[in-house]
């Protein structure tokens, strides 16, 4: 058989094995989505994003239309660029992220079980070992828990690079040093993880070769420095986009993240419950479920054994434990104890840049699952070599199926959607496309609710406009402040205050969905608000259930002049409540805080006298984490000069407080600015009402203008 007839054979019969595996999704590749309408979609959109901008040059490309008013958004996720590269021909023919989507989906499994194929056809120079190989890392449970994460189903081009590295130490040819790069390149721009994870298994074949064949170290270090010049060149600028970002937004893994989504021992022997032969066996969830399969283990053990004096097998075997080893993360544990000793992940963490914004240290299982399939195509050869060549053909059906059937989930679940977005909505939307370009809310908000923010971001392929709302990698603290516990929408009587915050921000419509309100209550209370408030809103137009109200253009808050502080000590505080926390408003401790200790009820109040008289132009208020439901609801800021007191600012500071939560996420400042006076006392007043929050102030902070120094 030639090689092309070969590789035919292979793609058409993994095709095959997709399909039905995907059943009935074939049924609806236009209008349907394995899993649900959570992670495929925000992946469909993402590609369909991606492809407009390839189109475009890649001009654009970080900054996509979900969670304004923050930039380089498509950052806080895979870009997949690795696999718009191919889907993006279909998104321009048809319109259609669906459809390019589902193709992606189901030409995953084809790049799996090809790639591969292709590797253990070169290590064992078997074609029925080889097909064993393919369809144990094709069908492994692994893939079911990931149905809803593309990224980590296209995993096919790392078999394909350690094929290109193992040639090339067979040939010392070039090309083959071409071909493992872009392959490596392929896979890391799929997905950022396999930046890092798809080192693994490339430096552990590359060392073994090395020591294998040891070819001229002078050929290998050029080609070598070659090999990184392209990585770095693709790579770099990736990279330092993803480090601006996180160094700008905080976007870090908490030790607590890590260890939570590290590898427990105990992971490798649970699957996921849609499989029908090992339905939830162990106690694993979701990236807990690891187990690679009975068949794939016991051909592992008996390669492992009966082949251990084969290079390929140990260096393998090696590969495989190494990745099993730092795939249980920093603080191993087992069956839920902790093996009492750090793993070299922990050391990894130290010295490695950027890995500590990984969180899913369980995902280096596809590194031990393409060890296990190279093992078990070793462990087929063995066992097929000692029958006789009539029943060879019906022992490797029967492992085959055997393999297939232990990662077999069929019909697995599908979500309907059209991809032009739900009939019921769609004039809404028509409606909004036409309007001027401006950033859009949706409501309702949530954090806990995911789904809906999926389809309001996926949506923005259709309007086009920018949108506050949005579901990611990770969230801004902006729309996690509004669509949580403490959300100023919650407060249906100061409903106009958040709409004067969306202003501010420039936010220049909001979409009301009235039917997915929880307590249709709070959805008629804001529909209120906005008919009344004339001052704020430019025009409302009703679709059914949904409205779309244009508002009027935010006037922008005070830009602060430049001040100098108020030295601590020219202070001295008094207040109508907790007078002994006081000093806690200037200890510079941002954690600390002063607090009323009992809600808002509009007669809180702390006065500031000065030393002498001062043109304080700035009050800053700074707030933490903690205490984001602690804002003041209305707020008056008096003066008292030789003439007698002066009232510079009464009013709601939720823009303020806007403001100041997309320029610092951990510890927002208030800030308001003042007109020029000679104050010999600044007056805070607290004068709205909460249900349950206090008046908190982590630190207070005046400005005086530079002159009257």
């Amino acid at each position: 058989m030639s090689k092309r007839a070969e590789a035919a054979w292979v793609v058409l019969g993994f095709a095959c094995l997709a399909v039905a595996a995907t059943y009935p999704l074939a049924r609806g590749l236009g209008s349907q989505l394995p899993g649900d309408l959570g992670d495929p979609l925000l992946t469909a959109w993402t590609l369909a994003w991606d492809a407009d901008r390839i189109r475009s040059g890649l001009a654009g490309l970080w900054d996509t239309p979900n969670f304004f008013p923050y930039r380089h958004t498509l950052l806080y996720s895979d870009h997949l660029l690795g696999i718009a590269f191919f889907t993006s021909p279909i998104q321009w023919a048809t319109r259609n992220p669906v459809l390019a989507y589902n193709i992606a989906f189901l030409a995953s499994l084809v790049l799996a079980g090809g790639g591969m194929y292709v590797l253990a056809r070169e290590l064992t120079g078997r074609r029925d070992a080889a097909v064993v190989a393919a369809v144990v890392f094709a069908f492994q449970p692994f893939r079911i828990s990931h149905l809803a994460h593309l990224q980590w189903l296209m995993t096919g081009w790392l078999p394909l690079s350690l094929w290109a590295l193992h040639r090339y130490f067979a040939s010392r040819a070039w090309r083959y040093v071409f071909l493992a790069t872009a392959f490596y390149l392929i896979e890391a721009l799929t997905a950022s993880y396999f930046t890092y994870f798809g080192l693994v298994p490339l430096i552990v074949v590359g060392v073994a070769e090395l020591i294998r064949t040891r070819p001229p170290l002078r050929r290998v270090a050029l080609q070598t420095t070659v090999a990184a010049v392209l990585v770095a060149a693709v790579l770099v600028p990736v990279a330092r986009a993803y480090y601006e970002v996180r160094e700008q937004q905080g976007l870090r893994r908490s030790t607590e993240d890590i260890a939570q989504q590290s590898a427990d021992v105990a992971d490798y022997v649970s699957s996921p419950p849609a499989v029908h032969l090992w339905p939830g066996i162990g106690s694993g969830r979701g990236e807990h479920e690891l187990f690679p399969g009975i068949v794939a283990i016991v051909l592992s053990v008996i390669a492992v054994i009966a082949r251990r004096r084969d290079a390929a097998v140990r260096v393998y075997a090696v590969l495989a434990l190494v990745a099993f080893v730092l795939s249980l993360g920093a603080m191993p544990t087992a069956w839920g104890h902790s093996l009492g000793i750090p793993g070299p992940y922990a050391l990894l963490l130290k010295i490695v840049p950027g890995l500590d914004g990984l969180r899913a240290v369980a995902r280096l299982a596809v590194v031990v699952q393409i060890a296990l399939g190279v093992l078990a195509g070793f462990g087929t050869v063995w066992v097929l070599d000692r029958m006789r060549a009539e029943r060879r053909r019906f022992a490797l059906l029967g492992l085959v199926v055997a393999i297939v059937a232990e990662g077999w989930a069929a019909p697995i679940r599908v979500a309907a959607f059209d991809p032009n977005g739900d009939p019921a909505e769609r004039d809404a939307y028509m409606y909004l496309k036409r309007l001027p370009r401006g950033a859009v809310m949706e409501l309702p908000t949530s954090v806990t609710q995911a789904e809906p923010e999926f389809l309001y971001q996926y949506m923005t392929l259709i309007h086009g406009h920018r949108v506050v709302n949005g579901h990611s990698g990770y969230l801004t603290t902006l729309l996690t402040f509004l669509g949580g516990g403490l959300s100023p929408w919650n407060e249906v009587d100061r409903l106009d205050d958040a709409i004067e915050m969306l202003r501010a921000i420039d936010v220049r419509y909001l979409v009301i969905h009235a039917a997915a309100f929880e307590d249709r209550a709070v959805a008629d209370s804001l529909i209120e608000t906005v008919s009344r408030a004339h001052d704020q809103v430019v025009e409302q137009r009703r679709f059914g259930e949904t409205i779309v109200v244009t508002l009027v253009p935010g006037e922008p808050l005070p830009a602060p002049p430049a001040v100098v502080p108020v030295p601590w000590a020219a202070i001295h505080p008094q207040a109508s409540h907790a007078p002994d926390r006081l000093p806690l408003l200037f200890d510079g401790d941002p954690d600390s805080r002063w607090l009323s200790a009992r809600r808002q009820s509009g007669d809180e109040w702390i006065t500031l006298d000065l030393d002498r008289p001062r043109d304080v132009r700035v009050v800053r208020l700074q707030l933490a984490w903690r205490s984001f439901g602690d804002y003041p609801r209305e707020l008056a800021i008096d003066i008292v000069e030789e003439s007698g007191p002066r009232t510079l600012f009464r009013g709601a500071v939720l823009p303020h407080f806007a403001r100041g939560l997309i320029a610092n996420g951990t510890y927002p400042v208030i800030e308001v600015v003042l007109p020029e006076n000679r104050a010999r006392a600044v007056r805070l007043r607290q004068l709205g009402t909460t249900r349950s929050f206090f008046w908190s102030i982590h630190e207070l902070q005046l400005g005086e203008a530079p002159h009257h120094l």
